[in-house]
């Protein structure tokens, strides 16, 4: 990806662009790392002593996913409660890789009365309120009735810890709220985004719900963000962010869900990044947005389903407390050229970055530019030098020291060309960065890594590294499954 590069002492040149790194004495050291129960990794995924498949916990960016109470580090594992039904997911929570809860059918548990489940398989947002661990999620049943659900655990609880219902929020008739994101506001409010369906009017909408503590009342009434007309705005995977003074940033994903024209076949097209703001009972407003050059010159602003290529997609999305401002990584795609005539297979030849926002301003045009060496594969080389098409993921926090760390990922199908790594880098000033760092993985680094950030769900000080990944690269022929869950937690001295 990087060859012909030419390296200097302090400074990399990267076409246009110029890299400050900085070798400090500064560095990562690894205090706990913990591998979830399971089997090894060319086996089935086990869940109470039976194989079970397990989709990648990781696979859709849910957020928040990871809390720290008292220094243990609590996250979900979950996969399908029966394999012969895989719309319907069980969760335990882990304390510092080991099981903490009783395993939680989240299609059954705690359902009102005639709520025949159907659907319950994203993985649930993760709270605290200092005392408890709060889990959220969502369940559809059969008639498209659907809920979402917010239980508690105690910490204190001798394991496997019980489950508590606190609030049932239920929308009305068929409509749907899923893809959910969510973030704790100063106040101990939860705010709770999601991807709305169905309704009269069978428009594509992006929604919030709130809850206030103890979070035993009834939520309150759900408000209408953006509505769109047809799949082609599918507003998906949002991340919320909550300042000081209450205000809501909610970064989202508008999808092409129609079909490409070509061939018939629907992609996972992810076309234009948004960032709306507001106040809950108040008025929303679209802030900024990266869009893909093709939406651009769309005129209904959509984009071409079939130039799945060309994308943006959201990846990090919180409230920093000591600048005072919310920080955000796109991952950006452009294509090098497109055939009228065979436009799918335009999609081979693209340049990736990924681009940190602050607030509406993107003060880092790529992340990816600090990581060199390690994502690079001379026989599979990127399409442009300065492209980053061999890290997929990234996501950043910021600990109690002051120091930003950003983290990169691959997730290559092919185990023969996967990066099993995870890179690491961190800045005080987010101009000049540290050295990268590439953390060893059991299973490969997987879909995504979940890492612990202040302000975001109830954590005020992250004085440490913690989080997680969920990796299955050694498994080609289903990677799906077999899922292995590793916890981590690094200071950084």
């Amino acid at each position: 990806m990087r060859a012909g590069y030419r390296l200097l002492i302090g400074i990399v040149a990267v076409g246009l662009a110029i890299v400050s790194t900085n070798v400090r004495a500064q560095g990562l050291v690894k205090e706990m790392q913990w591998q979830a129960a399971g089997a090894a990794a060319d086996s089935s995924y086990v869940r109470d002593g039976k194989a079970q498949p397990s989709i990648p916990i990781g696979w859709a960016v849910m957020s928040p996913m990871i809390v720290v109470i008292d220094g243990d580090q609590y996250s979900p594992i979950f996969a399908p409660c029966d394999p012969a039904n895989p719309g319907l997911y069980c969760v335990e929570i882990l304390r510092n890789g080991t099981t903490f809860s009783e395993s939680l059918d989240m299609g059954h548990a705690f359902a009102p009365a005639g709520f025949q489940a159907d659907l319950a398989y994203h993985p649930p947002l993760l709270f605290t309120d200092g005392t408890r661990l709060l889990v959220a999620y969502w369940a559809r049943a059969k008639d498209h009735r659907s809920i979402i659900q917010l239980l508690s655990l105690d910490p204190k609880s001798p394991g496997p810890a019980p489950w508590t219902l606190l609030s049932t929020f239920e929308n009305r008739g068929d409509e749907l709220l899923s893809y959910l994101g969510g973030a704790m506001g100063p106040t101990g409010e939860i705010v709770i985004a999601g991807y709305g369906t169905g309704g009269p009017a069978r428009s594509h909408r992006l929604e919030i719900i709130k809850i206030l503590p103890p979070y035993t009342g009834p939520w309150m009434p759900k408000q209408l963000i953006a509505e769109y007309p047809s799949p082609a705005y599918a507003p998906e995977y949002p991340h919320v962010a909550i300042r000081d003074d209450g205000s809501i940033s909610i970064l989202t994903v508008l999808a092409n869900y129609t079909p490409c024209p070509e061939n018939q076949v629907t992609y996972s097209v992810y076309k234009n990044v948004i960032a709306f703001e507001g106040r809950y009972g108040g008025s929303f407003a679209a802030r900024w947005s990266d869009a893909t050059a093709d939406t651009v010159t769309d005129p209904a602003n959509h984009g071409d389903s079939c130039l799945f290529g060309a994308d943006r997609y959201p990846l990090a999305h919180f409230w920093d407390k000591q600048s005072q401002a919310v920080y955000s990584i796109v991952r950006s795609a452009d294509l090098d050229g497109v055939d009228a005539t065979n436009k799918v297979e335009s999609n081979t030849r693209f340049s990736r970055t990924f681009k940190l926002y602050r607030d509406d301003s993107p003060i880092v045009p790529d992340l990816a530019a600090y990581f060199p060496q390690y994502f690079t594969d001379p026989q599979h080389p990127c399409y442009r030098p300065q492209s980053a098409c061999h890290i997929h993921a990234m996501t950043m926090t910021r600990l109690d020291n002051g120091e930003f760390v950003i983290f990169a990922n691959a997730r290559d199908d092919d185990p023969a060309t996967s990066y099993s790594k995870i890179g690491v880098i961190w800045s005080k000033d987010l101009q000049t960065f540290s050295e990268p760092v590439y953390l060893p993985t059991p299973f490969g680094a997987g879909y995504g890594i979940s890492v612990a950030q202040p302000d975001k769900n109830g954590m005020h000080s992250v004085p440490k590294l913690q989080f997680f990944n969920a990796g299955n690269t050694y498994n080609p022929a289903q990677l799906n499954y077999n899922q292995r869950l590793t916890s981590w937690r690094y200071s950084l001295e």
